[in-house]
């Protein structure tokens, strides 16, 4: 008898306990999968450039504003290489469930410090440096709301008025950009800075975070500490961090509930892991009069030892993989309510091995310590179990 066949038999056999087993096993998978693509987007580096550039922001809290003649006073500094500065805008479209990742930047020098993150026409960049009414819009928000270029969009914001008291701002779509990797955003908007500065009727000239990059050979942390001693005696101190630093803390005001659900999902999935190995372990060990009639028709015990372990490294990879496949299709069709938390969220490569790698230990754990013990016992006291 082959392993194939015996297998076959085996969960014929009792196949309840068998389809139970590995729907507990795909499910675990399927979370070990959703969890693991979170976690590397979420910690993922968006570009070479992440490394370099630095964040600026008040020493209260970064939702609090600073003097627009911070900057100013930052070009100042000789360790600054490139900068620019940008402020939140928010608003909605149509509907407030509608709301609008939307920031205010400089446009010539903010293109200039994320230009390579961003793909741009040239046409698009000219179109919206012309036109303070102009805004870029991210590939991801653009598919979301149907939005093309050439579309005059209306934006509310109730947080933000005009200086004659209206909550409505009319922009044109310059552009729709992409990110140069997977794991850059696109569901963000830029507008004109001065364009928001000047039709405003509060904060007028005061913006919400300045990005710096050194200059060559130049330390990021050094000109960050250099930057904050600068402004120490100043009313409106600074706090620098890197820019992934940044944007965890930025998204974090939005996203607590993600963390949340990250160890939900993790206590989950240890749960799961634990009841299918202990399930398989017992299985095994119920299974000793089986062993037992296969040693008396003249089975060894390595034969007895690789048709348990290979019969449970089969379902537990076979389910294993078919629930991180699951997780492939769930992220897939979720990838656009991710992209603002984890942009570019996917099971890789590094994924996949990482699980396939947890299977055989999985499996490698529940049997066959369990099998050793079983095959190793007389053959005799095997056969008067029940």
């Amino acid at each position: 008898m082959n392993s194939a066949k015996f297998i076959a038999l085996n969960f014929k056999s009792a196949w309840l306990r068998n389809l139970l087993l590995m729907s507990s096993i795909v499910i675990a998978y399927v979370l070990f999968g959703i969890l693991s693509a979170f976690q590397q987007s979420y910690g993922a580096t968006s570009s070479d450039d992440d490394a370099s550039r630095m964040i600026t922001a008040n020493k209260i809290n970064f939702t609090q504003p600073l003097p627009l003649s911070h900057f100013h006073e930052v070009q100042k500094i000789p360790a600054v290489g490139e900068q620019t500065y940008a402020a939140w805008f928010g608003g909605y479209y149509q509907e407030p469930r509608n709301s609008l990742h939307a920031i205010a930047v400089e446009p010539q020098s903010y293109l200039k410090v994320y230009g390579k993150d961003l793909h741009l026409s040239d046409s698009a960049r000219k179109s919206f440096l012309d036109d303070r009414s102009a805004i870029l819009v991210g590939k991801s928000m653009a598919e979301q709301y149907g939005w093309h270029v050439g579309d005059q969009i209306s934006i509310l914001n109730k947080r933000i008025s005009r200086a004659d008291g209206a909550h409505n701002w009319v922009f044109r779509i310059a552009g729709i950009f992409e990110g140069a990797t997977a794991q850059i955003d696109t569901s963000f908007l830029y507008i004109h800075y001065r364009r928001l500065n000047e039709a405003r009727d509060q904060n007028v000239d005061t913006i919400g975070w300045i990005v710096t990059k050194p200059e060559v050979g130049e330390s990021p942390s050094a000109m960050g500490q250099a930057i904050d001693q600068h402004f120490k005696s100043f009313t409106d101190r600074t706090t620098t961090e890197s820019e992934r630093s940044f944007s965890q803390a930025f998204v974090a005001q939005f996203g607590d509930l993600a963390l949340v659900t990250l160890l939900v999902l993790a206590a989950a999935l240890m749960s799961l892991i634990m009841i299918v190995g202990s399930t398989t372990a017992l299985s095994v060990q119920q299974r000793a009069r089986e062993v037992g009639i296969l040693k008396a028709l003249g089975f060894t015990r390595q034969q007895v030892l690789q048709l348990i372990v290979t019969e449970s490294f089969s379902l537990t990879i076979i389910s294993g993989c078919f629930g991180l496949a699951i997780a492939v299709g769930l992220l897939e069709s979720m990838a656009e309510s991710f992209a603002s938390i984890a942009p570019g969220i996917a099971i890789t490569a590094e994924i996949f091995v990482a699980g396939v790698l947890s299977m055989i230990a999985l499996a490698s754990l529940a049997s066959v310590i369990p099998a050793l013990k079983v095959v190793n016992a007389d053959t005799a006291t095997l056969l008067r179990r029940s």
